[in-house]
């Protein structure tokens, strides 16, 4: 087919799929790693809810300068700039021992992060233009291994008597690989017969597109919830070590992975994303409850693996359904997502760790459930009643 035909994984797309798999491996390494570094330096649960607002609030940043500065300095530059400092924060989080060090450090690898992040999304935009659905799926794929990596390394090298900090070094590494190996690319143009990158504009952006930002940050905020807290969980209800809390968290990541590559064949057809937003919606509510009641370690694993299947998509699609309002404004429309989800990030495990300490791990938990509700109520105000249900926005979607 020719749209097929047109799909063509060159090195910027590879070069796309590196950076949001190095970004995936920071975000979720840090909760285990947060978790160990409460039990280590002997912190409150709160202190691990301020690492992540610190993490989050990083989002604002480039949300709110990402085009100013791409004008300004150009993607290259942006891009190394962006990761020589998440090589800096991991670096400063593994060797620090206060909090001193270590929240400037999760501020850091926030900021640095989002910013190549936002630059991925941009690059896969710009250089697949109408197939950029595609390529997020396959890009989401390939993060979802990285995140599976993530809390198993941490975990392992915790339970084996090591440095949990040592897992620290493979995104420096990777950066510094992508550095060496792209020295040269110029991440400028985008290929022949590819959408060109526009500039945003200064009208409005539609009410629909709020809408669906805002589903995007209470999915995000709710996902974060698990990926901070869920160790702590698992420790409070199941009794285990911190490593073995740490370890068993990959299961959530698993089902994530698997769920993402399923997920091209759920959405094959146009017009399937908004329903199969609202199904995985309902799977991870679903799964969340089994989670919250389960009464020990086995079915704890089962229910973080369907919760995990459940949540795999809701952001990728959440995010195709927002941009899809205005395809022609994509860079405005990714930045000004990536605040509204920085907020979430922000806002739910802060929440979450302040009343755990006062009401425990497991009573806390009911926050996610209550920001999954939340979601799939504005998503149903979020349909465009000046839109035919199955076209226009549900026609820029992920993977078909």
């Amino acid at each position: 087919m020719k749209s097929e035909a047109a799909y063509i994984r060159d090195r910027v797309t590879w070069l796309a799929f590196a950076i949001l798999a190095v970004y995936a491996y920071v975000l979720y390494a840090l909760g285990p790693m947060l978790t160990l570094l409460r039990r280590d330096l002997d912190l409150p649960y709160a202190m691990i809810g301020v690492h992540s607002t610190v993490f989050a609030a990083g989002v604002l940043v480039p949300g709110l300068l990402f085009g100013r500065l791409v004008a300004t300095f150009g993607r290259r530059r942006l891009l190394w700039a962006a990761s020589a400092a998440v090589a800096a924060g991991a670096v400063a989080l593994a060797v620090g021992r206060t909090p001193v060090v270590t929240l400037p450090a999760t501020a850091v690898l926030g900021v640095g992060g989002v910013f190549l992040q936002i630059m991925a999304l941009a690059l896969l935009a710009d250089r697949h233009g109408p197939r950029r659905d595609r390529s997020l799926v396959e890009a989401n794929a390939g993060a979802s291994a990285a995140a599976v990596l993530a809390p198993l390394l941490v975990g392992a090298l915790d339970a084996a008597g090591a440095s949990w900090q040592v897992s620290l070094a493979l995104p420096v590494i990777a950066l510094l690989a992508l550095r060496v190996g792209y020295r040269t690319e110029s991440l400028a143009d985008a290929p022949p017969g590819s959408a060109p990158r526009r500039a945003g504009g200064r009208t409005p952006l539609p009410r629909t597109f709020w809408l669906m930002c805002a589903v995007c940050g209470l999915v995000v905020g709710a996902e974060f919830c698990v990926v901070f807290f869920g160790a702590s969980l698992l420790r409070q209800v199941a009794g285990v070590g911190t490593g073995t809390a740490a370890a068993v968290m990959t299961v959530f990541a698993v089902g994530e992975l698997v769920g993402r590559l399923t997920g091209s064949r759920l959405t094959s057809r146009p017009g399937r994303t908004r329903h199969v937003l609202f199904a995985t919606l309902g799977l991870s509510a679903v799964a969340f409850v089994a989670l919250w009641a389960s009464p020990s370690l086995v079915p704890m694993v089962v229910a973080l693996l369907l919760l995990g299947l459940g949540m795999a998509n809701l952001f990728p699609l959440a995010l195709s359904l927002a941009v899809g309002t205005v395809p022609d404004r994509s860079d405005d429309a990714t930045a000004r997502t990536q605040l509204v989800v920085g907020v979430g990030i922000m806002l739910a495990p802060l929440l979450l760790g302040t009343l755990a300490d006062r009401l425990g791990v497991r009573l806390a938990f009911g926050v996610d459930l209550a920001l999954l509700a939340a979601a799939g109520l504005l998503l149903l105000l979020a349909r465009d009643p000046r839109r035919p249900a199955r076209t226009g926005v549900d026609q820029q979607l992920v993977a078909r």
